[in-house]
């Protein structure tokens, strides 16, 4: 930085001369001659070079502090959102009835990641009840193709799960995305209850290419590590 656009910084900042002196460890009338007349010695110059420096990380501090804040408080506000639905949740045994039958249930494994730099889960659709049939039909495929996609009775990590076959590569970065950030919230409040519920807009790919929408409602307690996911299909 040139010395001219150094005493323009100050100058634009409106610090008093007294409190660059102070800081400096000069007297008023020096930092006078040097913003008004230009005295200003290279030793003087880098003195001064400092103390610009040392203000402009003060401001960054405080910047990313506010910054902190604003996410902080974002945090908390989405928190209490879902505070309030897990006790509404909750508060009925053992699941809420909302009136609207779901298409299509089936229970699962789960065991989670609560890193905040890389959250995830690992799940096991179980071999239960007769989903399997229901949703081959509705996709397609045949049963032995849709427990082949489901990886029926085996630990795998989502991400990586075949289930992501009946879906496009940005539909399924939407959903981790989505997955994230409920996983990130949760684990801010899981000490505070055991059971999670999420309801996540899904869209399933026919073998034919055609996109079924849905709404699927996960209901998860995250201690015994099983859950159930109730999909709703939505009109085409």
């Amino acid at each position: 930085m040139k010395t001219k656009q150094l005493i323009e910084y100050f100058k634009g900042k409106k610090i008093p001369y007294s409190i660059i002196a102070k800081n400096l460890g000069v007297s008023t009338k020096t930092i006078y001659n040097w913003f008004e007349k230009e005295r200003l010695k290279h030793t003087s110059y880098l003195r001064l070079l400092d103390y610009y420096r040392s203000l402009n990380e003060k401001e960054e501090r405080n910047l990313t502090m506010n910054q902190q804040n604003m996410l902080i408080e974002y945090q908390q506000k989405e928190i209490e959102k879902l505070k309030s639905k897990i006790n509404k949740v909750e508060s009925l045994t053992p699941y809420y009835n909302d009136g609207i039958s779901s298409d299509i249930v089936f229970d699962f494994k789960i065991k989670f990641n609560w890193s905040l730099k890389q959250p995830g889960i690992k799940v096991m659709y179980k071999d239960s009840g007769n989903y399997v049939p229901i949703m081959a039909k509705k996709l397609g495929y045949t049963e032995e193709e849709m427990i082949e996609l489901l990886e029926i009775d085996q630990l795998v990590d989502y991400k990586n799960h075949k289930i992501h076959k009946l879906r496009t590569e940005e539909q399924k970065e939407e959903m981790m995305g989505v997955l994230n950030n409920f996983l990130r919230v949760y684990s801010k409040i899981k000490m505070n209850t055991t059971m999670m519920v999420a309801e996540i807009p899904v869209m399933y790919t026919h073998k034919n290419g055609s996109v079924h929408k849905s709404n699927v409602e996960y209901r998860v307690n995250w201690v015994k590590g099983s859950g159930s996911a109730h999909i709703r299909w939505l009109k085409d």
